[in-house]
């Protein structure tokens, strides 16, 4: 009974043993874990025995150790790493070379650079901490623990014997480590999990997605520094060639600089006087002063200075002060600058100040003063003066002017002026001056010029070409009599206060004419009121007179009208009063029909001028009935 049990407990130790040494063939070899125990052995039989337990062999020259020397250990779930510094005292240095460990003599010619390494470990369960930030705030040196909780860090020139270190990981609290200047050890270095820090940040959304950018096989050094590490360092001036290639080394993401030369680009924390980058220039956090950069500026914290770049500018938070690049200015947040785009000027919030643009300027939020573009200006907020080459664009309320060589365009309402070379819309309500070929208004409280002038219902007047008010303008369809044409036909629209008028008319065949005698024409009028149904009428009209087919010559007959409109019923009025008439005509053209046929006014003037257009004027008269 006693020779099985025995047999099995071999089995099992062998077999544990094999299972300890292919534990994780992924491993270091430096990281296996073994128990071992070693009494008054040489120093060749336990590297053996240590090379069996975790799958290995060493390799080494007689001249760098005494191989015979008497050495005593004990340990239990220790690394190779560790139970060789207990041996060597960190005399040697240790290299992997696939399954097998090379022993070198540790190199003692870097006087001037102190070498701490160590594990850093959670206090509560013992599980060695990968993703671990460790630097020493003075040199800047820094470092970040591997997958196994492993550290090393070269410090160069340390200040004195002892060397303070910074160990910081997110959720932990922060850690202050003391080396001494004998010390060359392995450091084991507990830290504790900060509870608190832990449910304040256990739904931050932000840092969730920093600890997922983490679980990446993207994590870098510099990028873990930056979420583990929550000071803010300062100098008086960095120099680098990349970022993280200077005299920031790998914590550049963490430093405010006061000065910051950048050969090619550089990445900081923060700018508080001055940063010229050949190339670019990124900060993480906010900028004070001037920013210059090759290409490209981007700052994702707040920004008060002036920014110029030869490409971009690009700002995540509050810009202040000037910015200047040759393609575009790209803000996420409010914008309180003078911003000069040869492009584009990009505002995803509130943007108040002059904008220059020579494309376009576009403002996702309100745009507050001006706002100048060769080809556009765009905001979905409230705008205030917008000039631009082709298009004004305001999908919310617009108060100062719009100039746009094309088409202004306000979604609601307008107080201040519209000017554009083709089409001006206000959708909603209008307060100023409109002036355009098309202008249109849903309400409008002012002023209309164009060819074409178009509103739901204005108080003011609208002054063009035609104009039509839906609500309270002035619709009327007028059929009338002169003593010269029997039958007129004309439509008015407008307001009152200025109106068009449309006019066609007709003079029966007389005297055995084959063809009709006819005219048509244009003009403009006004009405005002002198009682609830009585209103005075003042139109000018010109009308070309023709018989059959067009006559390619002036024949116009001019009409001053002064008469009264009396509204005997809804939608119905007569009006009649007088004209006075001139009859303008080129005397060296005969081919003019004969336009008074059947009566013949008297002429109290008729006059040839020196360019031979002759000038025939009277006085008559019209009745005529309307309509709408």
């Amino acid at each position: 009974m006693k020779t099985s049990s025995r047999y099995l407990i071999v089995v099992f130790l062998v077999l544990a043993h094999f299972a300890q040494a292919k534990e994780d063939p992924r491993k270091p070899l430096l990281e296996q874990v073994i128990t071992i125990r070693l009494e008054h052995e040489t120093l060749a039989s336990a590297l053996r025995k240590i090379g069996d337990l975790a799958g290995f062999t060493f390799s080494y020259s007689p001249d760098i150790l005494d191989a015979s020397r008497i050495v005593s250990y004990e340990g239990t779930n220790k690394t190779v790493r560790e139970v060789l510094d207990q041996l060597f005292k960190g005399t040697i240095q240790y290299k992997e070379r696939k399954k097998h460990i090379i022993l070198v003599r540790a190199d003692t010619s870097l006087k001037d650079t102190k070498q701490v390494s160590g594990y850093i470990i959670d206090e509560a369960t013992g599980e060695r901490l990968k993703n671990v930030s460790i630097y020493d705030p003075v040199s800047l040196s820094s470092t970040v623990t591997d997958a196994y909780g492993y550290f090393q860090i070269e410090i160069p020139k340390p200040s004195n014997e002892q060397v303070s270190l910074s160990v910081k990981k997110l959720n932990y609290i922060d850690t202050l480590v003391t080396v001494s200047g004998e010390g060359k050890g392995l450091l084991n270095v507990p830290i504790k999990i900060d509870k608190e820090k832990l449910n304040v940040l256990a739904d931050s959304v932000g840092r969730k997605l920093k600890r997922f950018w983490l679980s990446t096989k993207n994590a870098t050094i510099q990028a873990i520094n930056m979420i583990n590490i929550d000071d803010t360092l300062h100098r008086h001036f960095q120099f680098s060639v990349v970022p993280f290639i200077g005299t920031n080394h790998k914590l550049s993401g963490n430093i405010i600089n006061d000065y910051s030369l950048n050969m090619l680009g550089g990445y900081s924390l923060g700018v508080e006087k001055l940063e010229i980058g050949g190339i670019f220039n990124a900060v993480r956090g906010d900028v004070h002063g001037l920013q210059i950069a090759g290409l490209a500026n981007g700052v994702a914290g707040k920004t008060k200075g002036v920014q110029i770049a030869g490409f971009v500018n690009a700002n995540m938070e509050e810009v202040n002060g000037w910015q200047v690049c040759g393609l575009a200015n790209f803000n996420m947040d409010t914008t309180r600058s003078v911003a000069l785009a040869g492009l584009l000027n990009v505002g995803l919030r509130y943007s108040r100040g002059v904008r220059v643009a020579g494309l376009g300027n576009t403002t996702i939020g309100k745009q507050e003063g001006p706002s100048l573009a060769g080809l556009f200006n765009f905001s979905t907020g409230n705008a205030e003066t917008q000039i631009a080459g082709l298009l004004n664009f305001s999908a919310n309320d617009m108060k100062g002017a719009q100039a746009g060589g094309f088409v202004n365009f306000a979604a609601k309402n307008v107080t201040g002026a519209q000017v554009s070379g083709i089409f001006n819309a206000a959708p909603g309500r209008m307060r100023g001056v409109q002036i355009g070929f098309v202008n249109y208004a849903t309400t409008i409280r002012g002023f209309q010029l164009g060819f074409l002038n178009i509103a739901d219902s204005m108080k003011g007047i609208p002054v063009g070409f035609l104009s039509f008010v839906s609500r309270g303008g002035y619709h009327k369809i007028e059929v009338a009599a002169d003593e010269i044409f029997y039958t007129n036909i004309s439509f008015r629209t407008g307001v009152r206060q200025f109106y068009n008028i449309l006019n066609v008319g007709a003079k029966p065949n007389t005297f055995g004419d084959s063809e009709t005698f006819w005219t048509f024409g244009y003009g403009i009028g006004t009405a005002p009121r002198l009682s609830r149904r009585l209103f005075l009428n003042f139109d000018l009209t010109s009308n070309q007179a023709v018989k059959g087919n067009w006559i390619h010559a002036i024949n116009l007959i001019n009409k001053l009208y002064i008469g009264v409109d009396y509204q005997f019923a809804r939608k119905m009025s007569i009006t009649t009063g007088v004209t006075v008439n001139a009859y303008i005509t080129d005397s060296t053209y005969d081919g003019y029909p004969d336009l008074f046929t059947s009566y013949k006014p008297h002429f109290f003037a008729d006059h040839t001028n020196s360019n031979d257009i002759n000038t025939k004027m009277w006085f008559g008269g019209k009745i005529g009935l309307r309509f709408l």
